[in-house]
Order: C-alpha cells, then structure tokens, then sequence
C-alpha cells in the first residue's frame, strides 16, 4: 500500500476496477458540462456555497487534475497543484472559455480511455505526487470522488439560479 493511499485510509482497488472507474468518470463530467453551458459567466465567476469558490474555479479544480492523469499514466507524475488554480481560472475570461476549456479536457480523456480502458484493468503503476506516491487505481479512484463530490455541489448551486 503506497503512504499516501495508507495515510489517508484509502481503499485500494483492484486494478480492473480501473477500468470501470475511468468509464464511470466519463457522464460525470459529461453532466458538468451540460450544467456549465447554459450559464452565463456572471453566474459562471458568483460565489457558491462552496467555500465561496465560483463555477468557474470548480470547473478548472475538477478538469485540470482530469487533464494531468493520461501523462500520469505514462511518466508516473501526477504534478497536481490546487493551490494554483486561481492563476488557471484567470485566463478563462468568458463563459465560453470555461466551457471549452472543460470540454478539451473531457475529449482528451475520453480519448485516452477509449485507447487504454483494457491497459487500466491490466497494469497499475505507481505514481508520484505532490502528497506521496500511490497506486494510478487509487489515484484515478480518488479523482473519480473528487469530481462526485463536487458535481453535487454544483447540481446544488445550480438549483438555486434563475432559469
């Protein structure tokens, strides 16, 4: 069991569980996507009842570790940053920005599931991060989480915007 996956008592799932984890994250963000594009980017950049963190802000927080995973599989580095996502989020300037820089991120996902959904289930490396080295299952299981949790979130925020 890697330190990081033992230090913060996560489950280890099986390597074919990779598999299903990363087909699984695919109508997750999908969704996110659905509930962004109609949203203008005042509503995109108001404050949520998420600590004050706006849409915009969660979407670069959810998308952006979705992004560094198909290189994590490869270079066994997951250089995740949170604490930069403000620097991220300043460059999307317009809702359609959010929109698409969401939306690259979930074809370059999709793609890299497409090509290796059977590799997941076969090989589990483990991979360096800024909070220790895991197993790539516990990684992507636990962004898998990440993204649920704030997908509610933003189910939530949306049903108290206008129409």
């Amino acid at each position: 069991m890697s330190q990081l996956a033992a230090a913060l008592e996560l489950p280890i799932p099986s390597s074919a569980e990779s598999t299903r984890v990363a087909w699984e994250m695919l109508p997750l963000l999908r969704s996110w996507l659905d509930h962004l594009r109609p949203l203008a980017f005042e509503q995109l950049t108001a404050p949520t009842h998420s600590r004050g963190r706006s849409l915009r802000n969660l979407t670069v927080n959810v998308f952006h570790p979705i992004e560094l995973l198909p290189a994590a599989w490869s270079t066994l580095d997951f250089p995740w940053e949170p604490e930069r996502d403000d620097e991220r989020e300043e460059g999307l300037a317009t809702a359609a920005e959010v929109v698409g820089y969401a939306e690259r991120r979930l074809a370059d996902w999709t793609g890299f599931v497409l090509e290796h959904a059977e590799d997941l289930g076969e090989r589990d490396p483990v991979v360096s991060s800024p909070r220790g080295e895991l197993r790539f299952s516990v990684l992507l299981d636990s962004q898998l989480e990440h993204v649920s949790f704030h997908h509610a979130q933003l189910v939530e925020f949306r049903s108290t915007l206008s129409p």
